[in-house]
């Protein structure tokens, strides 16, 4: 028999979500080695509170996921039982930590965990055994902790306070033997003795090789929040020890460099608050190139009063240049570029730094066109407004090598200025460069009326109060863009859309420059209800989404059970 394992992790994060009662500090994270790729983890009591504060009935709300049918009813019942009588402790943090390895044979494995605590690892076994999907599975012993192993290349493992459900798998890559000049497909392993292998490690890491002797994380940990994620690169240098070509330094740029990230769900908000840590090497170079912050004037005279996306980044060009000096690699560069009568400090110099991209009008009625169909011709503007813009830094470079694109046909010459090759323009899109600007605009017009100066782009207060400072900027108008598709939508998602429109307002993101210790940044989303908290907001909207996947899903059987098996899926795809 098949084991489940996906459903069983699923039903484990639903009550793990929804059951928490207390906010402990963390206690087993010395199981989490420090190799990982990423750790993410939920304060379930924080969110209980929020739910609870909002009148908002746990078994109220577990009722409108569970329905009635025969499926739901099985669901239902596992549960509660895993609520009830599984020997789960749901007073504190759940944690999912990823690990990308590579492997001596230089195959590759993903390793997914999701880790937990018990109040008590006998009622947990009593519990696994009486479940179907492991009834028929033998529980091994190791000298400090127990463990299921399935066929599907996952176990669940556990101590007397912790529990860890792992999913492995593994990625046959070829590699290129340099010497026998062919690919060398890695000899195939079995996937349950490295499993144990990974799992094992687990239970026996000493502090030096655990995520708890990383300060960054402790420190994150110890914050307050809902949830909150940490990614490190080091994983990063296993993944490129297999590189045939080694770089100078590359490992040294790469290693311990970290990124923690705090969640909170607050009224009428989502927020994320990240901090980037960087080593020594990579410090250094941020501070010797700190970049100016982001140019506004670059979005001011937008045509447009139905702005979708904004994205703004500033950053010293030079900084490119300073990379390929610390890596070593800068003369080999420069020796590479001169087959093409440019160096490489003419490339990154061309441009001055500042970069601005604005989306507008999607989705509206008089920007669908069939170009392509009755012209065969792409065109960009038939989605919506577009305008990239990349203010020239050093002319002379600038001129140079779009002298060379014009010889490859990229692109056309007239005068001082160039413009699309045919090439580009069957793309849809519209260039126009010169000394002072790259830009590339959806179709004509938008070009014409963003260059005039003579139009004001209708941003809100909030977010360009939010880009003044920032090195890297952001924006998403969720709800009309939603709103601008919903003329068009059929089917059992409309409600959905409409809910989900009611709901969200807009995204914010931005960056700042590093302040000598790390690179801040913040994420925002922000809903129309300013008064209730998020988390009580969105409990709603995912309500309204699993009533239409239910109805769907419904529609699905019908139709399934009118024709033979496979016939859905054929009608629906042609």
């Amino acid at each position: 028999m098949k084991t489940n394992f996906s459903q069983f992790i699923s039903i484990v994060i639903v009550a793990i979500l929804l059951n928490a009662c207390t906010n402990n500090s963390v206690k087993n994270t010395k199981y989490i080695p420090k190799d990982i790729t990423a750790v993410i983890a939920v304060d379930p009591k924080n969110m209980a509170d929020k739910l609870e504060k909002a009148g908002i009935n746990v078994d109220t709300l577990i009722n409108k996921l569970f329905k009635t049918d025969a499926e739901d009813l099985v669901n239902k019942a596992k549960f509660f039982s895993l609520r009830d009588s599984s020997g789960f402790n749901w007073n504190e943090k759940l944690y999912i930590f990823v690990l990308n390895k590579v492997l001596p044979n230089t195959s590759q494995a993903n390793v997914f965990n999701l880790m937990g605590r018990l109040k008590d690892a006998k009622t947990f076994e009593a519990y696994l055994v009486k479940q179907a999907d492991f009834s028929t599975k033998k529980i091994e012993r190791e000298s400090n902790y127990s463990y299921l192993m399935n066929s599907d290349g996952s176990m669940i493992s556990w101590d007397e306070k912790t529990v860890i459900a792992t999913r492995y798998e593994r990625n046959i890559v070829p590699v290129y033997d340099t010497v026998a000049m062919k690919f060398i497909v890695p000899e195939k392993a079995s996937v349950a003795a490295e499993l144990k292998k990974e799992v094992d490690r687990y239970y026996h890491l000493k502090e030096s090789e655990s995520i708890v002797s990383n300060s960054a994380f402790v420190d994150l940990v110890k914050t307050k929040s809902d949830g909150f994620a940490f990614t490190t690169s080091n994983n990063t240098l296993n993944l490129l020890s297999g590189m045939p070509l080694q770089l100078p330094k590359l490992e040294e740029l790469l290693k311990d460099n970290y990124l923690a990230a705090s969640l909170n769900f607050e009224d009428g908000k989502i927020v994320a608050t990240t901090r980037s840590y960087t080593n020594p090497l990579l410090s250094s170079i941020l501070k010797k190139y700190a970049g100016p912050t982001v140019n506004l004037s670059l979005i001011d005279h937008y045509p447009s009063e139905n702005i979708n996306l904004i994205m703004l980044a500033s950053f010293n060009p030079e900084i490119f240049g300073g990379l390929l000096k610390e890596l070593e690699v800068d003369n080999l560069v420069n020796g590479f570029m001169e087959k093409t009568g440019f160096s490489a400090q003419e490339l990154y110099k061309c441009l001055k730094g500042d970069i601005a991209v604005v989306i507008s009008d999607l989705g509206r009625p008089e920007n669908h066109k069939t170009d392509l169909k009755n012209t065969g011709q792409f065109n960009i503007s038939s989605f919506g407004k577009m305008v990239f813009n990349a203010p020239v830094g050093d002319p002379v470079s600038f001129t140079k090598i779009m002298n060379k694109a014009a010889e490859l046909g990229y692109v056309t010459k007239t005068g001082n200025s160039f413009k699309a090759g045919k090439l580009l323009s069957f793309l849809g899109m519209y260039l126009v460069a010169d000394e002072k600007n790259f830009i590339v605009a959806s179709d004509s017009l938008t070009y014409a009326q963003y260059i005039s100066n003579k139009n004001k782009a209708v941003i809100s207060n909030d977010a360009l109060n939010q880009f003044k400072g920032k090195s890297t900027v952001a924006y998403f108008d969720i709800a009309n863009t939603i709103a601008s598709y919903l003329p068009r939508a059929n089917g059992g998602f409309k409600n959905s859309m409409i809910t989900a429109k009611n709901t969200f307002k807009d995204l914010m993101a931005s960056s700042e420059n590093f302040d000598g210790k790390s690179v801040n940044g913040k994420f925002e989303i922000r809903l129309n209800n300013q008064k209730q908290n998020s988390l009580v907001t969105l409990a709603a909207l995912f309500s309204d989404i699993v009533t239409d996947m239910r109805e769907a899903a419904k529609a699905d059987r019908a139709l399934e059970d009118k024709f033979i098996s496979g016939a859905p899926s054929i009608i629906r795809t042609n």
